[in-house]
Formats: C-alpha cells, structure tokens, sequence
C-alpha cells in the first residue's frame, strides 16, 4: 500500500510540475545577445555576450540557448559548437528562481564582413527533464569585422608617389602652398599654420589655408571584378585591404578621401559608396562601408557589379585636384579606357595591382596596358 501511495504521490508531482511547466516555463524567462564591441579588425578577438534572466518562482533545471552566427567566427571554446555554413552555438544554463546569469564568450573574427545575430532559441526541460519547450527570441546584434590591416611601410610608399605625381603637375601651373583664406584653429594644426593677426582681432586662434590642403582630395577606386574564374579570394580581399589602409593614411595627412567600389553591399544590393570626406569619424564611416561588401551572392558566386566604379568620378567637373588610387587585379580593356580618360583630363592617377605567387606578375609596362599609360604599382599577397 505504500508503495502505491508513494507512486500516486509521484504521479500527481509529475503531472503537476509538467503542467505547471508547459503553461508557464517561459513566464519572466529573457534573453539578450550583444557584441562587449560593435567593431574590430579581421584577425581580432572580440566577445558574444549572453544574458539570461528567469524573473519568475518556477527554477529552470535545463536551458538550452542556441545562437546562430557566422562559421568565421572561432571561439575560445569549441566543444559546444557545430559548424556547417553558419556556427550553431549551445550552451547550457541552470537558472534558479529571479536569477541572472551572463557569460563572455571570447572568439577570434577571421573574415571582413557585416554580421548580425537575430535570433537566441530557448529550450528548456522540467524538473524531470522532459520536454523540450522552445522559446525564440528576437535579437538585433550586430558586429562589423573590419578589413585587415596591410604593411605600412608599402602603402606610404604608394600614397608618397601619388604625391609626388600630383604636386609636379600642379607646380607646373601654380605655387602649391599658395594662401586660399583663413579658418578656425582645430586639434592638430601646427602652430606655424597660425595667423597671429587674425587671431588677435578675433580673439580666437585662426590659422592659414594653404592651396594643398584647401584642394586636394583622393578618389579610391575598387574594382572587385575578375579576370576569370580562378581568380583566388584572397586577392579580392586584398583590393579592399589596400583600399582601407590607403583611405585612413590619406585622412591622416588631411587629404579628403572618399571611396568607389563595384562591390554590392550586404544590405541594401547597391554599389558600396562613400563620398570624399576628412576627419577620423569619416574613416570609422569607410571602414563600415568596407565591411559591408559582399563578395558572393546567394548562390556562391562572385557578385561585383558592372556599373557603379565610374559614373561619380566622370560627373566631376575638374580633375585638375583629383588624386586617383586605382586598385584591381583585373585588366578589363573598359575598365583602363575609363582610367586613362581620367589621367588625361589631369587628374593624378596609380595603379595598384594585387597578385599571389601562384599567378604570373603583371608585366607593369605601360606599353603592356593597351591604352593605359599612367603609372603601375604591383603589390605582392601573402597567401
């Protein structure tokens, strides 16, 4: 008899903690999903923060929270992950009544990109492990992988010749360090810029605009088009890299600096664009924009656009101020007919071209080029 007394006690324990748990397990139950920082750089470590909260008497014995994020992602700890073309993290949680448990979960970005996680699923188990019941909850985390940094040293030689071009044309015409007005004095600006007179009737510090500083201005040219077929990943990365790291050293020497690619953004399906601009916020905006170039459309394949590289630059009405930085690993004949218009309405232009050992180096001559007669920087890839 007392065994039956203790089954029917077991019985209705179970029966009443499994309707307690189907009709409130999720009751008070939250979850939030966010990135400790919105950017870092491709080959650095950032961090997936969990929050789980159970705001309710009922204990949560088992819960599951599964996150789906991009298989780039390489965690500290691996042994709770499945990887396929997206990562599927679980980890495990215990949560006591009006508890709160958050876990830092370290990992390594390895690739450029945009990603965002949109959804945490909850499965939680009763007291007598069974189940599962499921809860999905809406996230809106985002994260942005920046381009990897390239060798100093190659892109101030780079930047330093298209310098050079540019002030020997332009000292054929005028005294480059002509005086073109005044402005206000900002974080930065060297004391012999100052103009003392200006300053003492204003009362505030004003310093002299030169000609260089006032005009100039770098147009950066990605064209994310291929070849062939077999052209490698890698080298297309690279156009972006250089083109980052060309960017920020041209708004470090106060050279606006804007961007033009034919690689479609992950967002919106347009032509990444960001116009020429100076400033260190203006680079953080380059860098996103960066990011957020899709190389591969739904289906795998190479997804650059035919339109959008040109059309902004040839609306200008002078060039004569124009520093153009080219970078391709692509010889389309359109595509140099386009560059050596651009050179012979003055601008200033370079030419760099990304290529692996396993490819044969671009030959560099001008001659070599068909129409193009300006000037060639190869750039060797590490694979």
């Amino acid at each position: 008899m007392m065994i039956f007394w203790i089954g029917t006690a077991l019985a209705a324990v179970w029966f009443l903690q499994g309707f307690a748990y189907g009709k409130f397990w999720d009751k008070g139950l939250t979850a939030r999903l966010f990135f400790s920082k919105g950017e870092i750089r491709e080959g650095e470590e950032g961090e997936l923060c969990e929050i789980v909260e159970n705001r309710k008497m009922l204990p949560l014995p088992v819960l599951h929270v599964n996150v789906q994020v991009d298989r780039s992602f390489v965690f500290r700890t691996s042994e709770r992950t499945a990887v396929s073309d997206q990562t599927y993290r679980r980890d495990i949680f215990a949560l006591l009544p009006w508890q709160r448990i958050t876990r830092i979960l370290p990992f390594t970005g390895t690739k450029r990109g945009y990603y965002r996680c949109r959804q945490v699923e909850l499965v939680g188990q009763d007291l007598f492990f069974h189940g599962p019941y499921v809860k999905k909850v809406e996230q809106d985390a985002c994260l942005y992988v920046f381009p990897a940094e390239v060798p100093t040293e190659e892109i101030q030689a780079a930047c330093q010749e298209m310098l050079g071009d540019y002030w020997n044309k332009r000292s054929l015409f005028e005294d480059p360090f002509s005086f073109r007005g005044i402005r206000d004095y900002q974080a930065g600006d060297g004391m012999r810029q100052v103009n003392w007179k200006a300053s003492a009737r204003s009362g505030e510090l004003k310093v002299n605009v030169l000609e260089n500083t006032a005009m100039a201005r770098a147009r950066i040219l990605l064209n994310l088009k291929e070849d062939t077929i077999w052209t490698e990943e890698i080298l297309l990365e690279s156009v972006i890299r250089i083109g980052a790291a060309a960017a920020l050293m041209w708004l470090d020497k106060g050279i606006p600096a804007g961007i033009c690619t034919n690689g479609p953004d992950v967002v919106t399906g347009e032509p990444v664009m960001v116009e020429a601009g100076a400033g260190p916020e203006h680079g953080r905006t380059i860098l996103q924009a960066l990011s957020r170039i899709n190389l591969k459309g739904a289906e795998g394949k190479r997804n650059a656009k035919d339109t959008g590289l040109w059309e902004s630059l040839e609306a200008e009405e002078t060039y004569f101020y124009t520093m153009v930085l080219y970078i391709s690993c692509s010889s389309h004949s359109e595509d140099l007919e386009h560059l050596e218009a651009l050179r012979r309405k003055g601008a200033s232009v370079l030419w760099i071209w990304p290529y692996t050992s396993r490819q044969e180096a671009f030959s560099g001559s001008a001659a070599d080029t068909g129409c193009y007669q300006g000037q060639i920087r190869r750039w060797r890839v590490e694979e």
